[in-house]
């Protein structure tokens, strides 16, 4: 039987991106695949542009607002593959990433998840790199995993689901620490093809706004520490302290590359490199 993927897309006032991003889904080179289109109550056109994008394999769902974890969640319950994709509405795919992905599961049908690094376009072109191996331990302490990566659905229907309490971001970070603290011997694993394009904008974004506000980033870490209490005191009894350190040592790092003296030097490497 062939594994069939279910592409999961929240869009939420991203009219603008969403056909380049069903687009991307289209152009798969492997073809069993359904998309889901999961409208969290845009006040923008998502709809008119999502109706022209319906077809047999692509589904829309509008629901009132509630955020990308809810979303999420509402998507993968009306999936009907084995295997699921979380996609951004305003990034897109490459086209052998479905084909190389379960190219993975293939191998090793005990694997848990698939994932890769990613390339920005749009407002900047860069490559974002994720490490090949890491801990859970090392995952307590920062994301290891782009949300774009691929998971059996099994896990889901087993009741590891994003936390919808989480509305102002990280919920990816959340939902990648149930899945593999609750199966730690389980492979995850990395391929080298860059599975998808994350665009980058000239304004802020959902998860930098997090990490420019102290008190949102301390709530979010704190309601994720408060969900996870005994696997972080596991391996950090005191995670409390050790996360006021980590903040203390973020913010004397951004004051030293935030002044004149650092940018004049780091534009001058950058000129003669």
């Amino acid at each position: 039987m062939i594994s069939k993927v279910s592409i999961i897309v929240p869009c939420f006032n991203h009219a603008l991106y969403l056909e380049d991003c069903i687009q991307s889904v289209i152009a798969q080179s492997y073809t069993n695949w359904e998309c889901i289109i999961i409208d969290d109550g845009s006040a923008d056109n998502s709809s008119e542009v999502a109706q022209k994008l319906i077809n047999h394999k692509i589904r829309y769902i509008y629901q009132e607002n509630k955020g990308v974890s809810c979303a999420r969640n509402n998507g993968i319950k009306q999936a009907t593959g084995d295997y699921i994709l979380p996609l951004d509405a305003d990034d897109t795919l490459n086209p052998l990433a479905l084909e190389k992905m379960l190219e993975v599961f293939v191998k090793n049908k005990e694997t848990m998840i698939v994932f890769s690094d990613t390339v920005t376009f749009g407002h900047s072109n860069n490559k974002l790199t994720v490490e090949e191996k890491f801990s859970i331990k090392e995952l307590l302490l920062q994301n290891k995993l782009f949300c774009t990566s691929m998971f059996p659905k099994k896990y889901f229907d087993q009741g590891i689901m994003y936390d919808e309490k989480l509305t102002a971001g990280l919920e990816d970070w959340e939902f990648w620490i149930q899945l593999i603290s609750s199966h730690r011997t389980l492979p995850v694993t990395k391929i080298d093809y860059p599975v998808f394009n994350y665009r980058s904008h000239a304004g802020s974004s959902r998860n930098n706004d997090v990490f420019k506000d102290d008190h949102k980033k301390e709530m979010i870490y704190n309601m994720i520490y408060e969900k996870h209490k005994a696997l972080f005191h596991e391996f950090y009894p005191s995670y409390i302290s050790l996360l006021k350190r980590k903040t203390f040592y973020e913010k004397k790092l951004e004051n030293i590359y935030s002044r004149k003296l650092y940018r004049i030097y780091n534009f001058l490497i950058k000129l003669f490199r």
